[in-house]
């Protein structure tokens, strides 16, 4: 009685750690496609777990989110039900495109770059994005904005160097002209000529304007004006300073350009022959302005009640041959202008006569870009091509019902399908209700021959042939790798048959079962013809990393053996009619035990343990007299040395401490042989002394060698 605190302090603990293990995590693999790509656990801000391939990564039990995430390419998210050990979860990942955009000059560097409109950095910039056509616009204030259109493909790196070009000035012109002439024009505090008088080159906006009287002209007022300067435009200022005479002048404007537009002081009088009333006498400014001829200013003097006429000469403006201008959006384009190849882009054609041309722009993989443009003389053509990818015809067909086809995420049409996908690098994809989606990431070359696709979609919840040669593999590993004596636990549909012989039971059977992939459960039966042991027993353990595992064993068993006879001392102490007791050999006993194991891969693996075994044994004997049989050899084997009766011991109670270690070899897929060394601490087992006359008491030194024979016990889900 006074080891039964012990033994509940043995069950409780094992139940404590059995429920341990129930809450613990699982180790399994993680793959992507392509590899490389770090992964996080339900959320990016936490720590990862490692970079792809990843092997026997421990998570806990449940539903997660697996976040992959590599360098250009799309971050995916894959919903996994961690429940079986070493599964393996794969995911593919989407590749993006990579723009690089760099200054081909000082100009550029810092620049402004847009994406499709959206703010996204400054030079040097770097960026991935999905595929497809995309619009690049790069900036700054003074420059003028470049733009360009680009397709982009997934896996593509663009390089573009960009060059900015300075805007034109931003400026006006002021004609400042005032019924007094010789007055001094100030504009922003700057003396700027005298009236009447054109000032160009004033930059765009408002500017305030002084006009001065001479100092002729006593008594008269100075004018003041703001004026607002638009771009490229010429501005109107007519000062007043002076009450107007009572009449005026006329002028008439004659011109040798037909349809000439004739102003006075700024003012449009109309297209030549162009006359003015009531003209105020002084100095005005006459322009006129014709398409084909160049600008004319021409300065007159108006007198009171006199008509001026005024002819003039506009002379005609010699303008250049129009150039035809090709731009294209991929490299490795070839130019054709009026059936003359002029090669790569940007092409500059100059000295072409006025008319319509045809540009043809062709690049291999791509549709042929065709136009016609128009010049003239000083009338440029610009032709910006965007070369589309030549398509190729696909076939596909499906054992799937009612199944859809998808490019690039993007439907397409019902399967069977048959007709054009663009050339280059796509995503193809077709999904059915009931059946996983078919994902293929194929390069489309351009073909005059039809690209057939068969595909076999694979149900759901089903296995497909490559994820089924997977698990066989993986499965087929694993078996190869099981041990009989181990931290780790058997695989849930595996079992072990373990024989050997030793000492001090000459031989021991076990059976051995994966039940769940932490648990393992066995029965056993060893003997040495003087006691016969049976033995259950269940472990929990895991393998922490793949060359490292640790569990917890309890084994509860007992044993039975031949009965012996009473002494003759027995006999003949027992009264009249009385019958001398028999003497019964058993036991009972329970062990807990602790396993750490380094594993070697496919060769084996050496683990070492330390255990806390409880015994009682029914043994009535001494080890020096425990062979006797019956009563007159017990006797005998006490005369004449000993003389007094045989001493019985009855049932002997006792806990000790053993610990030991075993080398296991893996010798092929279904056998392993191992030898196994222990030694224990405590009182001597009286049950295990003598043995065949052997003249010792327990030796406390336990060897044993076996043979391991592994199979399946289940077909796995």
């Amino acid at each position: 009685m006074r080891f039964l605190p012990l033994f509940a302090l043995l069950v409780s603990v094992s139940i404590s750690g059995n429920v341990h293990a129930q809450a613990g995590t699982i180790p399994v693999n993680i793959q992507s496609t392509p590899a490389g790509a770090t992964v996080f656990v339900d959320s990016p801000e936490s720590a990862s777990i490692g970079t792809t391939p990843i092997s026997r990564v421990r998570i806990a039990r449940g539903n997660h989110t697996l976040i992959f995430r590599l360098e250009n390419h799309e971050e995916a998210r894959l919903a996994v039900n961690i429940r079986r050990w070493n599964e393996t979860f794969t995911q593919e990942l989407r590749a993006l495109g990579v723009i690089s955009v760099t200054a081909g000059g000082a100009d550029a560097t810092g620049a402004e770059v847009r994406i499709d409109g959206v703010p996204a950095g400054t030079i040097p910039f770097r960026k991935t994005v999905e595929p497809g056509r995309h619009l690049i616009q790069v900036g700054r204030e003074g420059f003028v904005t470049f733009t360009q259109w680009v397709e982009m493909s997934g896996g593509q790196v663009l390089q573009l160097p960009v060059t900015l070009q300075r805007e034109a000035p931003q400026t006006g012109s002021l004609l400042v002209a005032s019924d007094i002439s010789g007055a001094e024009v100030i504009i922003d505090g700057t003396s700027r000529g005298t009236t009447p008088t054109v000032v160009d080159g004033l930059p765009a906006g408002a500017h305030r304007v002084e006009v001065r009287p001479p100092a002729s002209e006593a008594g008269m007022r100075p004018y003041e004006e703001t004026v607002t300067i638009a771009v490229g435009e010429r501005s109107v200022m007519n000062a007043t300073m002076r009450p107007a005479p009572p009449t005026g002048g006329s002028l008439r404007i004659l011109a040798n350009a037909p349809g000439a537009i004739i102003r006075l002081d700024g003012e449009v009088l109309g297209e030549a022959p162009a006359t003015a009333e009531n003209v105020t006498p002084g100095d005005h400014i006459i322009e006129a302005t014709a398409e084909g001829f160049q600008p004319l200013q021409q300065p007159v003097s108006v007198e009171a009640g006199r008509q001026r006429v005024l002819a003039l000469e506009l002379q005609g403006v010699e303008r250049a041959p129009g150039r035809v201008i090709v731009n294209v959006d991929v490299d490795g384009a070839t130019v054709t202008v009026d059936n003359e190849d002029r090669g790569a882009p940007p092409v500059i054609v100059e000295g072409l006569p006025a008319g319509t041309h045809s540009v043809i722009v062709r690049a291999e993989g791509r549709a042929a870009f065709r136009t016609t443009c128009t010049t003239g003389p000083g009338e440029n053509c610009t032709v910006n091509a965007n070369l589309s990818a030549a398509p190729v015809n696909v076939r596909i067909i499906a054992n799937a019902p009612n199944a859809v086809f998808y490019v690039d995420g993007e439907e397409v049409g019902p399967v069977p399908f048959e007709g054009p996908v663009p050339a280059g690098s796509h995503r193809l994809e077709v999904r059915a209700d009931g059946y996983q989606p078919h994902v293929a990431q194929v390069s489309l070359q351009p073909s005059d021959e039809v690209r057939d696709f068969d595909l076999s979609l694979v149900r759901e919840g089903e296995l497909s042939p490559e994820q089924s040669a997977e698990e066989a593999i993986a499965q087929e590993r694993r078996h190869r790798q099981s041990v009989a004596r181990g931290g780790a636990t058997l695989d849930d549909d595996f079992a072990i048959l373990d024989f050997s012989i030793g000492w001090p039971y000459l031989f021991e059977g076990r059976l051995g079962i994966g039940i769940l992939p932490w648990l393992e459960a066995g029965v056993g039966l060893r003997t040495f013809v003087r006691l016969t042991e049976f033995e259950a027993r269940i472990k929990a353990g895991t393998r922490i990393v793949p060359q490292f595992s640790a569990g917890v064993q309890v084994r509860i068993g007992g044993g039975i053996g031949r009965t012996r006879d009473a002494t003759n001392a027995e006999i003949a102490a027992a009264g009249p009619g009385e019958e001398a007791p028999a003497h019964q050999t058993n036991n009972f006993f329970f062990s807990l035990e602790a396993l750490a194991t380094l594993h070697f891969t496919n060769a084996g693996n050496f683990t070492l343990w330390g255990a806390l075994d409880f015994h009682s044994d029914r043994w009535d004997w001494q080890g020096r007299n425990s062979d006797c049989r019956y009563a007159s050899g017990c006797d005998a084997m006490n005369l004449p040395t000993d003389p007094a009766p045989v001493a019985l011991e009855g049932r002997q109670n006792l806990a000790r401490f053993r610990i030991g270690g075993s080398l296991e070899f893996i010798v092929a897929k279904n056998w392993n042989i191992w030898g196994a060394f222990e030694g224990v601490f405590g009182t001597d087992r009286r049950v295990l002394g003598d043995i065949f006359q052997a003249g010792h008491p327990d030796l406390e030194i336990y060897p044993r060698i076996g043979l391991t024979y592994k199979f399946d016990y289940a077909d796995r889900e």
